[in-house]
C-alpha cells in the first residue's frame, strides 16, 4: 500500500547495499579450479589457496572441484564434498621445486568428465584455470569438449615465477591456450581477482579490450531505501518494524507489477515479502511498512548471539528472470537499547588491573548510544600494561555526553528514559580505599590516584554496580587474582552482585579458553551467569562492528538490571525504615506498663521483594518450615531434611541452561532476566533456592512460585528433567520466578 510519512525530514536511512547475481534461475553453480603445480607457479602457493578460500565464502551454496596438474593430474577436492573439509584439502596442493611439466590437456579432460557426470539442465559451470601459460601436452581438443557444455564459462588467472617472463607475457601465453576466454593476471588481492573474473566489470587488459565491449555489470533498476519505522529506541526483544521505500533508478522507466522484494528470515527475525500490485513509474515511489517478528523463546545468551548484523533481501523483477538482485540492510544498535530504560539513575563502575581494558570497555558502552558508524573515544584508553593512563576518577553520564553535542540524532532524543552514568578508575594499587566508599558516593569525580580523599556522600557518584574487567592473561598471575578476589568479596559484602568481563580472550584457542573458564574463572566468587567474554575494539578499529556492539549491550543490560534491583531494594528499605521509625515514636508515647501496646523492638526492615505482612526477612526453604503455633526444640531446629534430589530416585544428570524472568506484580512486568546453569536432576525447590541466593538471600521463598512461561505453577518436588520433557529444547528451558499475589 502507498503510505504517507510525515516525519520524512527526521528519518535517517539505514545503510543498504545491492548487488546482482547472474542467471539465478540456472540453479547451483559448479566451480572447477585447475591449478598448475609446476615450479613456475610455486611462489603463488598462499595467493592461490587464499583465492579458493574466499571464492568459497562468496559462493557458499555452490559446489567446487579442485584439480592439480603438473607431471601428474589429481582431483584433490570433488563436487558434493562437505565444504568444511576444503581447508584440509588445500594442504594437498603441492608445488614442484624443479619440475616444469604442466599437463593442462589431461587436466581439462578430467574436469570435463567430472562435470559431465554431475550434469543437469539447471547446472551452471565456471572453470578457473590458474596457469603460467604453458602446457606440455595438447589441450585444444579438451578445450573444445569443455566449450561444448551449456551454461559454461572459462576464466584464466596467469602468473609466473620466472624473472625472464613478465605477468603480461604470462597473460598472453595463457590467452593463446584459451582463445576468446577471459584472462587476467594473478594478483596479490584474491578478492579483487574474484570480482574481476565473476562480475564482468573488467575486460581482458592484456588484449586491450574495453570493459564495455562485450561484458558489463548489470545495474539493479530498483532503488531501495530502508528507515526505522520509529525514531524511538526499542527493546532488542521487540518485533522489528521498517519503512521500505521502493523506486526505479534514474535509468529505468518503470518497475513492473509482480516484482517481489523478499526479506529473508534468520535465527532472530521472521521474513517478509513485498509484492508490487501495480507498475511503479519514476517519480512515484512506493512505501510499505514491514514487520519482522522477533522469534520468542530464545535463551538470554543465545538471544544476543543470534542478533543479526544485517537483514538480507532479494529483488525478483517480474520482467527479468535471468538475474536476482541481492542486498542487505545494516542494522544500527542505537535503535535497540530499550532494555536500558529505567526510572532510576544507574551508575556503573569498572575495576581491574592496569591495561586490562577498563576504559576501552566503557568506550564500547558509550558508543552504543552513538548512531554514526565511526567510533568515538570518551574515556582515555590505555594500550600498555604497566602505565596508568587513567589517574583520576572520571564520572561521565549519558545525559552529559548528549548535552555537549551540537547536533542530536533523532534516535538520541529517545534516550531521555535512559539514565546511565559510568565511573572510570585507575588500575588497582595497594593504596586503594575500600570499594564501599565508591558505593556510598564518597569518592567524587576528579579524585586523583595519589590523593584519594574520602568526602561527604554524593548520589551523583554512588556506584550501583561494579564490573571487574580482567584480561585473560591475568588469570596466570596469582597475586593479581588474589587482589581481584578480595575486591569482589568487598562488593558481595555490600550486597551488590559483581559482574566479570574477560578481555583479550582471542589470544587463546577455543579449548584453551574453556580450560581457563573451568579451572581459573571458577575460582572467583562470581556466578557463571554474571561472567561475560568481551572482545574490545582495538586502536586500529575506527568503525563500529555490530557483533561487538551486541556483546557490550548484553553486559550493559545485565548491569542496568542489577542497578534496578539495587535501587528498588534501597527505596523499599528507606520506606520501611521511615515506617519503623514512626512506629517506634508512637510506642515511646504509650504507657510503658501497657502490655497490649506495640512492641518496643523496632521491626526488622524488609527487602523490596517482601510485602509488609511477610514473615521476618530471612530465607526459609520449603523443606525446613515449622508450624507457626509451636516452638521447635533446639535439636529439631538444627536438623534439616535431605535435599529433594536425594529423596527422589537418582537418574543420570546433565547440565541445562535455565533462563529466568523475575516478575513481581500482577501485570506480569519483568523486573529482570538472567541465565543460570542447573542440573536436570535438581528439583524445582532447589532451583528456587539457587535463584533466591543469587537475587537476594533475604527473600522469603514462600512468597514465590516458579512457573512456566504460560503461567503453569510447577510442583516444588518436581525435577527439572520432567519440565524439559515438555520443552522443544532438551538442553535449555525458560521459566518465571513469580511473586505470589495476595487474595485480600
Amino acid at each position: 500500500m502507498f503510505t504517507e510519512n510525515q516525519n520524512n525530514i527526521q528519518r535517517h536511512a539505514l545503510k543498504t547495499e545491492i548487488k546482482t547475481v547472474f542467471n539465478s534461475d540456472s540453479g547451483v553453480t559448479y566451480f572447477s579450479i585447475l591449478i598448475e603445480t609446476s615450479s613456475r607457479m610455486s611462489l603463488y602457493n598462499v595467493i592461490i589457496k587464499t583465492f579458493i578460500t574466499q571464492l568459497q565464502k562468496a559462493n557458499r551454496e555452490s559446489q567446487i572441484q579442485i584439480i592439480t596438474y603438473g607431471d601428474s593430474v589429481n582431483t584433490i577436492f570433488e563436487f558434493e564434498s562437505e565444504p568444511n573439509t576444503l581447508k584440509e584439502s588445500l594442504k594437498e596442493i603441492k608445488f614442484s621445486k624443479d619440475n616444469e611439466e604442466a599437463k593442462l590437456g589431461e587436466a581439462m579432460r578430467m574436469c570435463f568428465e567430472n562435470i559431465e557426470s554431475n550434469w543437469s539442465s539447471d547446472l551452471m559451470s565456471k572453470i578457473i584455470i590458474i596457469s603460467s601459460g604453458q602446457s606440455t601436452d595438447d589441450s585444444s581438443d579438451d578445450l573444445v569438449d569443455i566449450l561444448s557444455l551449456d551454461n559454461n564459462s572459462i576464466y584464466g588467472l596467469a602468473g609466473c615465477n620466472s624473472t625472464s617472463k613478465s605477468s603480461d607475457e604470462a597473460v598472453k601465453d595463457l590467452q593463446s591456450l584459451l582463445p576468446d576466454q577471459k584472462v587476467i593476471p594473478l594478483g596479490k588481492n584474491p578478492s579483487q581477482d574474484i570480482r574481476l573474473l565473476m562480475n564482468g566489470a573488467a575486460a581482458n587488459a592484456a588484449n586491450g579490450a574495453s570493459s564495455s565491449d562485450e561484458e558489463h555489470s548489470i545495474n539493479c533498476p530498483v532503488n531501495i531505501e530502508v528507515y526505522p519505522h520509529s525514531n524511538e529506541t526499542k527493546s532488542i526483544k521487540d518485533d522489528l518494524l521498517l519503512d521500505v521505500v521502493i523506486k526505479p533508478d534514474g535509468n529505468t522507466v518503470l518497475v513492473p507489477t509482480g516484482t517481489k522484494i523478499k526479506f529473508s528470515s534468520n535465527k532472530y527475525y521472521s521474513g517478509y515479502t513485498i509484492q508490487l500490485k501495480q507498475n511503479l513509474v519514476f517519480g512515484e515511489p512506493y512505501e510499505e511498512t514491514i514487520k519482522l517478528e522477533f522469534k520468542k523463546g530464545q535463551m538470554e545468551k543465545t538471544q544476543f548471539e543470534n542478533f543479526p548484523s544485517k537483514i538480507t533481501f532479494q529483488i525478483e523483477l517480474a520482467n527479468d528472470k535471468e538475474n536476482v538482485h541481492e542486498g542487505f540492510v545494516a542494522l544500527n544498535i542505537s535503535y535497540f537499547l530499550g532494555e536500558l530504560k529505567s526510572k532510576y539513575r544507574c551508575c556503573i563502575g569498572v575495576e581491574g588491573e592496569i591495561g586490562n581494558g577498563k576504559s576501552t570497555c566503557l568506550n564500547g558502552f558509550v558508543n552504543l548510544f552513538n548512531p554514526s558508524s565511526e567510533l568515538e573515544e570518551y574515556f582515555n584508553a590505555n594500550r600498555t600494561i604497566d602505565t596508568h593512563v587513567t589517574t583520576s576518577i572520571n564520572n561521565t553520564s549519558l545525559k552529559e555526553i548528549l548535552s555537549s553535542k551540537h547536533y542530536i540524532h533523532p534516535v538520541q532524543e529517545s534516550f531521555h528514559d535512559i539514565d546511565i552514568a559510568w565511573s572510570d578508575s585507575w588500575g588497582f594499587v595497594d593504596t586503594d580505599v575500600p570499594l564501599r566508599y565508591k558505593a556510598e558516593g564518597k569518592i567524587h569525580h576528579g579524585t586523583k590516584k595519589d590523593e584519594c580523599t574520602i568526602l561527604q556522600p554524593d548520589d551523583r557518584y554512588r556506584i550501583d554496580c561494579f564490573i571487574f574487567v580482567v584480561s585473560i592473561r591475568t588469570f596466570n598471575n596469582a597475586t593479581s587474582m588474589q587482589r581481584i578476589e578480595k575486591k569482589i568479596k568487598e562488593v558481595l559484602h555490600l550486597g551488590i552482585t559483581p559482574l566479570l568481563a574477560i578481555t583479550f580472550s582471542d589470544v587463546l584457542s577455543k579449548n584453551q579458553l574453556q580450560d581457563v573458564m573451568k579451572n581459573k574463572v571458577a575460582e572467583l566468587s562470581v556466578q557463571e551467569s554474571n561472567t561475560f567474554i568481551i572482545s574490545n575494539y582495538t586502536e586500529r578499529e575506527t568503525h563500529k562492528d555490530i557483533s561487538k556492539d551486541v556483546q557490550y549491550l548484553r553486559l550493559l543490560t545485565k548491569a542496568v538490571q542489577l542497578c534496578k534491583v539495587k535501587n528498588e531494594k534501597d527505596l523499599m528499605n528507606k520506606v520501611k525504615g521511615i515506617s519503623n521509625l514512626s512506629i517506634n515514636d508512637n510506642n515511646n508515647n504509650n504507657n510503658n506498663n501497657n502490655n497490649n501496646s506495640f512492641n518496643q523492638t523496632p521491626i526488622k526492615s524488609q527487602t523490596f521483594f517482601e510485602s509488609s505482612s511477610s514473615p521476618p526477612a530471612f530465607f526459609k526453604s520449603p523443606t525446613q518450615q515449622t508450624s507457626t503455633t509451636s516452638t521447635p526444640s533446639p535439636s529439631s531446629s538444627s536438623s534439616t531434611l535431605p535435599p529433594p534430589s536425594q529423596m527422589l530416585n537418582e537418574q543420570p544428570s546433565k547440565t541445562i541452561n535455565v533462563t529466568i524472568d523475575v516478575v513481581t506484580d500482577p501485570s506480569g512486568t519483568i523486573l529482570t532476566s538472567f541465565e543460570i546453569e542447573s542440573s536436570s536432576n535438581e528439583s524445582v525447590s532447589e532451583l528456587k533456592c539457587k535463584l533466591i541466593n543469587e537475587i537476594d538471600p533475604e527473600m522469603n521463598a514462600n512468597d514465590w512460585n516458579i512457573t512456566k512461561e504460560t503461567g503453569t505453577i510447577l510442583f516444588e518436588s518436581a525435577r527439572l528433567s520432567s519440565v524439559i520433557k515438555s520443552s522443544d529444547n532438551s538442553d535449555s528451558i525458560k521459566l518465571v520466578l513469580k511473586k505470589k499475589q495476595k487474595l485480600f
